[in-house]
């Protein structure tokens, strides 16, 4: 598909935003909201709104221009068209958008777009495209630890890839990779869905045995997952059925019966009853079994799901068979072989052809059966090329890693020649080099002695600062507030909200103490102590104001570390003279912290009177009172990024409305990431 017809592509999004969305008065807080919502619903599998809210996302960030935020909604908007509409050519257009805005292949929407796009080619049978992009996924993880969780799981969508197309040995060996590095990092719910996939592996390689023992261990760490167990569990009972094994087929369709109805799962539950009249076959009770068919095919008519159908035909057709039911069997045996040819179902088609071979056979129809059975080898035929070109590829493969292996071993040995080389080298070297040292040691004390006293005086500079940090973030003023407002409460015998104001009040005191014995801090704690500080003040002012703060997820799952309560002078100067003074009714300071490149981005904006008025109103209430906490601030961040290499970090812009009047004032603050 072109990239026009896939632009051009619409569907009904219904977008729906609910009321709490439309109640947010920022950009910043609508994006947050949007971005919180679709992970949930994508986690849930609700998707009916997921392509409307993230076109709806893109556009705030497209007119925001906040690159993470157009990386996180075309990724959602490519989810969509892989889970809710199946267009993978679409999925796969906004699929490479993304890593444009993460272009650190360590950011996980980097990884996990180009592990979507390699899963979306194989689903298009392009395997050529595929592989291309899983051979980038197998470069990317050669160089991660064997217990990394991201190689772990991208191991597992190798594997399956390679699954699909029929390279089994080497799906092997990456469910392997998977199934070790759950086990070193006891991810026992991990370890028993990889044990599960090579338990379906296996039966795919007709080894039933390796995949009942896959199975059986993969159950023990599924217990408390339904989804998993349940589908696991099934699956043994149909590998014990292949083995004739009926007591113990019995026993395990049990367990995932149980669980099937637990959950009123109808697809799992047409599996179940298919596994059922299996079972019922090979005890005789034909008319049972037929019950359970007969109601696998009035439900799945009303559904999507191929392939219970032609499970269902296939095990209809045996029913036929053994009943002698030989015109039955042919309709059965027809529909299940136009299903499979549509679908590209080989396996089912293998099937359907050999069985029909054997039905006009045994009703006298030789010609019918001769045609059938040589449509089957030629079929058959076919099918083992493709498996036999899918084995040439996994012994390529397995070739490549052995040499790969034996060139690591080669770089060992001739690593070793050259250190001993090195070492011999080095003797001559080393009375040269004491020599050099001796002079370089005398220059160095005198270098050192300068620097030390450098040294002391940046120190004594710092210190000082900190000092006045601490101090100015619990200036007398503020503690004093605090206290007034909590001796309210109580002569009001309001006690649950002065126990909750002196909670919170004691929490960030803590805070305050504990961050200002660190030069640095975990963004998230700092923000979590900025959210406390603006508790407080609403619960000072009444809840005059509402307050959002964002932190971008690049963030939040990342550690990022930042100079302890940086922002918090400016979010007090937003709120003491933005806001407090303001007569307005819907007043709001937001807080946002974004990943932009390797900088972090801090905004700061409220909608109170502005800084023109507020300059007005402190010469004619507090002529007298001088601010020193945005001073010590801007020094922190001067002495912080000149470290980095960072200039003009602050950025004061005063925001008007549509008539020009102030409107309040928007703070930037940029830091390099570390």
């Amino acid at each position: 598909m072109t990239t026009r017809s896939l632009q051009a592509q619409q569907y009904s999004t219904g977008n729906n935003l609910p009321q709490q969305y439309l109640q947010l008065n920022t950009d910043t807080a609508r994006m947050r909201f949007l971005v919180n919502a679709l992970a949930d619903s994508l986690d849930e599998a609700q998707l009916d709104h997921v392509l409307g809210w993230a076109r709806v996302g893109l556009a705030l960030a497209e007119k925001n221009n906040t690159d993470t935020m157009k990386g996180i909604f075309l990724f959602d908007i490519a989810k969509a068209f892989t889970y809710k509409y199946n267009k993978y050519d679409s999925a796969v257009y906004y699929y490479k958008k993304v890593p444009a805005y993460f272009p650190d292949r360590n950011r996980r929407y980097n990884a996990f777009s180009i592990r979507e796009i390699m899963e979306r080619y194989a689903d298009l049978g392009n395997k050529d495209s595929s592989f291309a992009y899983l051979d980038t996924l197998k470069a990317y993880i050669d160089t991660m630890a064997d217990n990394n969780p991201r190689k772990i799981g991208l191991s597992q969508n190798i594997a399956t890839t390679y699954q699909w197309f029929g390279m089994n040995k080497t799906a092997i060996r990456y469910f392997q990779i998977a199934v070790n590095g759950n086990r070193l990092n006891k991810n026992y719910r991990g370890l028993g869905l990889a044990l599960a996939n090579l338990g379906e592996l296996y039966n795919e390689m007709e080894d039933v045995n390796k995949a009942i023992l896959y199975s059986k261990e993969a159950l023990q760490y599924l217990a408390d997952v339904n989804m998993p167990y349940m589908q696991t569990a099934a699956n043994i009972a149909s590998f014990y059925i292949d083995k004739e094994q009926i007591d113990s087929a019995e026993k395990y369709l049990a367990i995932a019966t149980g669980v099937t109805e637990k959950l009123d799962n109808d697809e799992q539950r047409r599996v179940n009853n298919t596994i059922s009249a299996r079972i019922l076959i090979t005890q005789k009770k034909y008319a049972a079994a037929a019950a359970l068919l007969n109601t696998n095919i009035k439900a799945v008519t009303q559904s999507d799901d191929k392939t219970s159908l032609c499970k269902t035909l296939v095990v209809y057709a045996a029913l036929d068979t053994v009943t002698s039911q030989y015109d039955a069997a042919k309709k059965h045996l027809a529909e299940l072989l136009e299903i499979s040819r549509k679908n590209e179902f080989k396996n089912f088609s293998l099937i359907a052809l050999q069985t029909l071979a054997r039905v006009y056979s045994a009703t006298g129809n030789y010609r019918e059966a001769f045609q059938y059975q040589e449509e089957f080898m030629r079929l058959k035929d076919t099918v083992a090329n493709d498996k036999a070109m899918a084995d040439l590829n996994d012994l390529e493969i397995s070739y490549k890693t052995l040499q790969k292996e034996q060139q690591i071993t080669l770089l060992k040995k001739d690593n070793d020649i050259k250190d001993l080389q090195l070492k011999e080298s080095n003797r001559v070297k080393i009375i040269y080099i004491l020599l050099i040292v001796f002079l370089l040691a005398v220059f160095s004390l005198l270098y050192y002695q300068r620097n030390r006293r450098n040294k002391m005086e940046t120190e004594k500079i710092k210190a000082e600062l900190q000092t006045q940090v601490l101090r100015s973030q619990m200036n007398p003023h503020f503690i004093f507030n605090c206290l007034n407002s909590i001796e309210n409460f109580i002569m009001q015998n309001d006690k649950r909200q002065a126990s909750d104001y002196l909670n919170k009040f004691s929490q960030l005191i803590r805070s305050i103490l504990d961050s200002s014995r660190n030069e640095v801090v975990p963004i998230s704690k700092d923000m979590e102590a900025l959210k406390l500080y603006v508790e407080l003040e609403q619960l000072r002012f009444n809840n005059k104001f509402s307050f959002t703060i964002f932190l971008d997820p690049a963030l939040a799952g990342g550690d990022y570390l930042v100079p302890s309560l940086l922002v918090q002078p400016f979010v007090e100067n937003a709120i003491v003279h933005g806001m407090a003074h303001s007569e307005g009714k819907t007043l709001n300071l937001s807080v946002m912290a974004s990943l932009e490149g390797d900088k972090i981005k801090y905004t700061i904006e409220d909608n109170g009177i502005g800084r023109e008025k507020a300059r007005v109103y402190n010469m004619q209430n507090k002529p007298y009172h001088k601010s020193v906490g945005l001073k010590i601030t801007e020094e922190r961040i001067n002495i912080y990024n000149d470290q980095a290499g960072q200039k003009e970090s602050i950025q004061i812009v005063d925001l008007y409305d549509e008539n020009k009047n102030p409107g309040g004032t928007k703070v930037e603050i940029i830091l390099k990431a570390i």
